[in-house]
């Protein structure tokens, strides 16, 4: 059943669905990592479009999917400044705003969804057809079971969404690619190039020896942007951090109690079940499906037998209140391994069966103690530096110098003597900072030499301002700090010089009756592996595309040269590959492709004229503290 789900990924209700899903299960993820979380401000205000607001809670829930694909991609976590530099927070943010400009626009219009519609466009959708074309009940609710979801949170979110796509819908209709522009630009990017080539590797070149003053010094002179030394900064950092106030706070033992009275269901641990379903149509199937599974036949087998998809047999570990209540009532009365009596659900008839059981647990006021008494102390420190802050940033704004402010608020003193902006000293190691190493880069350089920036605070709880106290712009190294780097470059230029050579003297020495194949054999060279080169790199082609950019500008039998870092080439043009038709099902996919850019382009010029409408206003600090 998923398979079919994922075949059919283009509907808007399986997008909503796999959408919703990540929400849901992405929701904990999302807020107790997040600043905003910890510090209360997921209500902060980070833009404004007409009479809405886009929160910090939405940025981050719409965030969240793009964030988890890149880390499964990158195999790592995604810093916050990351994602403001790849560009991620502003295409999030700019689909949010063009959100709210369509359902303000559509509102505007008076335009709303009835339940029949809604019913509609539910029972019409491919996504959720069985074999006789249908609508499949089973296919819907094994979705929304999937994904967590009940169809009234469906219906809901149907509810803004058609009005939003039926109003998009209008605008791009008939929207289209003429046939002509489809044949053509099916052959251009389907085009292909057949080459000899001959690879000339700069690391094979050898005899190069040491370069000459004279040659050493031109070097020098002639690429004094490899030799740049940053612009560094000296500074004085005042700096508090949470952990520096919390041994000063001590916790009454009561106030610790009643604490731990307040939030005992954070303390307790529910007991959680490892529970299996099979999922009849009807109630007759799952009396039919007890009886066999009493005849000892295997759970798995039956379940799939009545068309179940094998992911949606195992819920997994789960305490009674993730579990519907009309299944929960039943799975935690079970004994481990005997299956359940059919159950009525809105979803369907189930058959559970428990295959583990994890006892519930309450941890005592003494085992939580230590985890209430740290978090308090840590709110009381937070609480504690935000008064501070306040009235050291009030007292350097009125004229106070930064080492009189630091000894009367108790801030930590420390001098930086040099350090660029990726945080590396004059000798190229990493410098360390008492606090938030890249807020506290950023304030120094952004504040003037002989200034004070304002105290500010880090995403992590602490409070700092800095003093620029120095700052040595960005010069050339003397050639005698760099000399064995010089060597090496000059060295490296001259190897990649000598295989551009070669490779222009092969193609030098080719003519009418000497193709390149015959030249480069005569000189003992070997051609690289034929291959068929396309426009676009493709995942084989390991040609280089500077290379490649040639010979698609060449006629058959001219010989071109190129180069990279790596190396030369050489290359002779064989045959040019050029579609002969267009099959229909690449001429059906190319028209959809350049219909949907044609149908974004203009979606894109109707938002931007709805700005005019509805005005959209970016809270730039707000996000700046987000990332």
């Amino acid at each position: 059943m998923m398979q079919a789900i994922r075949g059919r990924a283009g509907s808007i209700i399986v997008k909503i669905l796999f959408a919703l899903l990540i929400v849901s299960f992405g929701f904990w993820g999302i807020y107790t990592r997040s600043p905003f979380y910890n510090s209360g401000s997921a209500d902060t205000v980070v833009a404004t479009v007409g009479s809405q607001d886009i929160r910090a809670a939405e940025v981050q829930q719409a965030l969240q999917p793009t964030l988890e694909r890149l880390r499964a991609q990158l195999g790592g976590a995604i810093e916050p400044q990351q994602v403001k530099q790849l560009g991620i927070l502003d295409s999030v943010l700019g689909q949010l705003i063009d959100r709210k400009l369509l359902d303000q626009q559509t509102a505007q219009l008076g335009l709303e969804v009835s339940d029949s519609v809604i019913r509609s466009t539910i029972y019409d959708n491919p996504a959720f057809r069985g074999p006789d074309g249908k609508f499949d009940r089973q296919l819907f609710e094994q979705a929304l079971l999937v994904n967590h979801l009940t169809e009234d949170q469906l219906v809901a979110r149907l509810r803004q969404d058609i009005p939003r796509s039926d109003l998009l819908q209008a605008i791009t209709a008939g929207v289209g690619a003429p046939q002509p522009v489809i044949d053509v630009v099916y052959r251009y990017q389907n085009e292909k190039r057949l080459a000899d080539i001959v690879a000339f590797p700069a690391a094979a070149v050898g005899g190069i020896g040491q370069p000459s003053d004279a040659d050493l010094n031109k070097f020098y002179d002639d690429h004094k942007d490899l030799f740049q030394a940053p612009e560094y900064r000296g500074f004085t950092l005042a700096s508090l951090a949470p952990a520096d106030l919390e041994e000063t706070a001590a916790i009454p033992d009561d106030k610790l109690r009643k604490e731990y009275q307040q939030r005992q269901d954070e303390f307790v641990t529910p007991e959680q079940r490892d529970i299996q379903q099979i999922l009849a149509p009807s109630e007759e199937k799952a009396e039919e499906a007890l009886t066999a599974l009493k005849a000892g036949k295997d759970w798995k087998a039956i379940a799939t037998g009545l068309g179940q998809d094998p992911e949606t047999i195992d819920l997994g570990l789960l305490n009674q209140k993730e579990i519907p209540h009309e299944l929960g009532d039943v799975a935690f009365k079970l004994p481990l391994n005997e299956a359940s009596p059919p159950i009525k659900s809105p979803l369907g008839w189930h058959i559970l069966r428990v295959v583990k059981i994890v006892p519930g647990a309450t941890q005592s006021f003494e085992e939580a103690k230590p985890k209430i008494a740290a978090e308090l102390k840590l709110q009381d420190a937070v609480d504690r530096l935000d008064k501070i802050g306040n009235a050291a940033d009030d007292a350097l704004a009125g004229g106070a110098k930064l080492a009189d402010v630091a000894q009367k608020y108790g801030l930590k003193l420390a001098a930086v003597a040099a350090i660029d902006d990726a945080g590396h000293g004059p000798d190229g190691k990493p410098v360390k900072l008492p606090v938030a190493a890249g807020e506290v880069l950023k304030s120094a350089f952004a504040t003037n030499q002989g200034e004070t920036s304002r105290v500010t605070d880090t995403r992590d709880g602490a409070i700092f301002a800095v003093r620029i106290d120095k700052i040595t712009p960005s010069q050339t190294r003397p050639l005698a700090e760099v000399k064995d780097q010089a060597v090496a470059a000059w060295q490296a230029g001259q190897k990649l010089q000598a295989a551009q050579q070669q490779a222009e003297a092969l193609a030098a020495s080719v003519k009418g009756d000497l193709p390149l194949a015959k030249a480069a054999a005569a000189k003992s060279l070997t051609l690289m592996p034929a291959v068929s080169l396309s426009r676009t790199p493709q995942p084989r082609q390991s040609v280089a595309p500077a290379l490649v950019a040639k010979l698609f500008a060449a006629k058959p039998g001219d010989v071109v040269t190129a180069s990279d870092a790596t190396g030369a080439y050489a290359a002779q043009l064989t045959k040019i590959e050029v579609p002969e038709s267009v099959p229909a099902a690449a001429a059906q996919g190319m028209s959809d492709k350049l219909a949907n850019e044609e149908k974004l382009d203009l979606a894109g010029e109707f938002t931007a004229a709805l700005r005019r409408s509805f005005p959209v206003e970016l809270k730039r600090d707000a996000l700046d503290k987000m990332f």
